[in-house]
């Protein structure tokens, strides 16, 4: 059974903020699971939270966090709000997400790791509106002088929606693979 997230917002410096989560995870549960929104490329609800944040106009760290760690980090950050002055500003439990991609491959070899990495998906995940294709040309063999004909094309794009841990560790297998600067992925969109 996949582990459940829920989305916080902390008011308070990003750096400042990573650095209680990072402490409390390390007394607490050391391989506790979190993503960050601005690391992991996950969507804020509107462009003006994203400004906000990027800019550090208003100090809001939104992240995801196991369920099972949320009350103690709660708990954690009212101890210190004091001194501090963090507060959790939102809690939403997730139900899953989603992102699309794009891809475009010239090398045969790349295009099976990817195949084989769309195909074999996180156990509760899904994909919707796939559309791959495949082109041969015998014509592109050997080296063009002007306009080279590739002689392999694979292209596909679609949307993988689903769990959300299980969606989190396909799009950061995607992002680490020898493949990666041929797919494009949108940034994880939250379902709550």
């Amino acid at each position: 059974m996949s582990t459940k997230f829920s989305e916080l917002v902390v008011e308070g410096p990003f750096t400042m903020v990573k650095g209680l989560l990072l402490g409390f995870l390390g007394c607490r549960k050391p391989d506790g699971k979190y993503f960050f929104h601005r690391k992991e490329n996950i969507r804020r609800d509107t462009l003006k939270e994203f400004l906000k944040e990027l800019f550090e106009l208003e100090n809001y760290v939104h992240f995801c966090l196991e369920d099972d760690l949320v009350e103690p980090f709660k708990e954690a950050v009212k101890l210190y709000t004091e001194k501090t002055g963090y507060k959790i500003k939102s809690l939403k439990p997730i139900k899953g997400g989603e992102f699309s991609f794009a891809a475009e491959f010239f090398d045969r070899k790349l295009a099976d790791e990817f195949r084989q990495t769309i195909e074999n998906l996180p156990e509760g995940v899904k994909m919707e509106r796939f559309y791959p294709s495949e082109q041969v040309n015998e014509d592109g063999k050997g080296i063009e002088v002007y306009a080279p004909l590739h002689e392999y094309i694979f292209r596909a794009k679609g949307t993988v929606s689903g769990d959300f841990e299980g969606i989190m560790d396909l799009y950061i297998k995607i992002k680490k693979s020898d493949f990666s600067d041929f797919v494009i992925l949108t940034p994880i969109q939250l379902q709550f």
